[in-house]
């Protein structure tokens, strides 16, 4: 007898990097025990993302042989889920409390209307039984695929212990990756477009830069993530602290009006440049060596003969004033003279107090 949780998907659409998908079908996770059921849409319905929209799972796991199965999605854990997109998104298996030799499950596919399945669907066990690369098989062809949870790290025989990343849900590989630093901070670029998913990095912010004009702080402005960060630009991304976020290549990217943020590509000599910054902890300090590696940005404070401080403080969306509020609408020309810093922009002459200077 088939014992069964039951997962419905309803996959209109997707993002940039993937093909559109269409199709409709129901999961099952097959126990010798027990059936629970869930659902999940996804389309341009459900676009943004409201999860006051969606159940939560709750667990039902009073008898030893109960089981359960949901979706991890932007934080939250559902039994009914609707979304604009299902790419990268875990399934989580709950084991029962049984022996470890009842550990055995089976995923398969029930079909939805012929009309919404024009397009494939898959899942990918990355830890597949025996080892070896991660195995993808299609859930909208009626094929089964049987595993075993008994070998998991995060089992625990007679407890219910919850798989939560082995299973997902139209997975794509990172093409690039970036590890925040103790503070959540870390500058990138490289030469392409790249984008980032929310549903899957829903903390993760990215960030170009403006020096103020006293070249105390970098003030930051928040690259939407349907934006992506252009080919080559330097950006500073902030997330969870010491974690590591996947990127992708996207199809285009929105160009960055004015950005102090120097994306390297390659390897930079930057011996022949004065006034280097680059991120240390949560600020720019003043730089010394040589070299900026690959996949890193940084900062040169044009100050003429006036050296700024040697720490640049950072400001996430600054409140803008005075000569700050110049600076939000066009980029600015540093500039000494007699003795004094000024600022140039649009043809007109700023102190650092943001005033005109005739």
């Amino acid at each position: 007898m088939k014992k069964i949780f039951t997962v419905v998907l309803a996959l209109v659409s997707t993002i940039s990097m993937f093909a559109a998908i269409n199709s409709q079908l129901t999961i099952y996770l097959d126990t010798d025990s027990k059936e629970v059921e869930a659902r999940v849409a996804c389309g341009d319905n459900y676009s943004p993302f409201n999860a006051g929209i969606c159940a939560a799972y709750f667990a039902s796991l009073s008898n030893a042989s109960n089981i359960g199965l949901y979706i991890a999605y932007e934080g939250g854990n559902y039994m009914e889920l609707y979304t604009p997109q299902l790419v990268n998104v875990p399934v989580v298996v709950v084991t029962s409390r049984e022996a470890a030799s009842q550990q055995n499950y089976t995923f398969y596919a029930e079909l939805g209307l012929a009309a919404n399945n024009n397009e494939a669907v898959y899942m990918t066990d990355l830890r597949p039984d025996g080892g070896g690369a991660p195995v993808t098989f299609q859930l909208n062809d009626a094929t089964d695929y049987s595993f075993s949870l008994s070998s998991e790290a995060a089992y625990v025989e007679g407890t219910n212990s919850v798989i939560a990343d082995r299973f997902v849900i139209n997975y794509h590989a990172a093409d690039y990756t970036v590890t925040t630093n103790a503070y959540g901070w870390s500058t990138f670029a490289v030469a392409a477009d790249v984008e980032w998913l929310a549903s899957e990095s829903p903390e993760l912010k990215a960030y170009s830069g403006l020096v103020s004009a006293d070249a105390s702080a970098l003030d930051l402005y928040e690259i939407a993530v349907a934006d992506a960060v252009p080919a080559g630009e330097g950006v500073i991304f902030h997330g969870a602290a010491n974690t590591t976020y996947n990127l992708y290549n996207a199809a285009s990217a929105t160009p960055i009006a004015s950005n102090d943020l120097i994306g390297c590509t390659a390897d930079k000599d930057v011996t022949a440049e004065s006034n280097v910054f680059v991120l240390s902890g949560n600020a720019f300090q003043e730089y010394t060596g040589s070299y900026i590696p690959a996949g890193k940005a940084y900062i040169h404070v044009n100050t003429g003969s006036a050296a700024p401080a040697q720490r640049m403080a950072i400001r996430i969306h600054p409140v803008a004033t005075g000569v700050e509020a110049v600076a939000a609408e066009a980029k600015a020309e540093k500039l000494v003279r007699d003795g004094q810093l000024l600022i140039l922009r649009d043809g007109k002459t700023y102190n650092v107090q943001g005033q005109l200077v005739k």
